[in-house]
């Protein structure tokens, strides 16, 4: 802080004791020791404070930028589950179209029976249909629907 030698306090020793003689001088050194002690006690409390300053906005400035940071992690995460959402929407709604596909691809024919005009319903199958229907012939073939012509859909019951 103040770079004093020891020439200097020497010097300024002997001008104080020319100028405050012997008595007094003892009473004077214990004023200034006092007060520069004060003086060096507030000085050290301001560079404190600064100092106590200079990380606060320091962390704060860190904090804004993981706060950003969080905000930005959080948007490409919404993104992302939107995302996903979307996709298996698609995917249940490819699925459903799927499904019904699949299930024409067989058609049941039912043979010994007479002949109805009655087509069996794609969602159900064919031994829950003919539970229903009272039906006691148990003989069910299922054919690829690629194969059959139009006549071959109507069921014999």
């Amino acid at each position: 802080m103040l770079d004093v030698g020891f020439s200097e306090l020497l010097v300024f020793g002997i001008i104080a004791l020319l100028v405050l003689g012997p008595e007094k001088l003892p009473e004077a050194a214990r004023f200034a020791a006092k007060w520069y002690s004060k003086f060096k006690r507030a000085i050290t409390s301001v560079q404190n404070d600064i100092d106590r300053e200079l990380r606060l906005s320091e962390f704060r400035e860190q904090m804004q930028q993981e706060m950003k940071r969080i905000q930005e992690l959080e948007q490409k995460m919404q993104a992302q589950m939107n995302e996903l959402q979307q996709q298996s929407i698609l995917a249940a709604e490819q699925q459903r179209q799927a499904a019904p596909s699949n299930n024409k691809n067989f058609s049941y024919t039912f043979t010994g029976f007479t002949q109805l005009n009655t087509v069996v319903p794609s969602s159900y199958m064919a031994k829950i249909w003919l539970d229903q229907r009272n039906c006691t012939h148990q003989t069910i073939k299922t054919v690829d629907i690629q194969k059959m012509n139009t006549a071959e859909f109507k069921v014999a019951v």
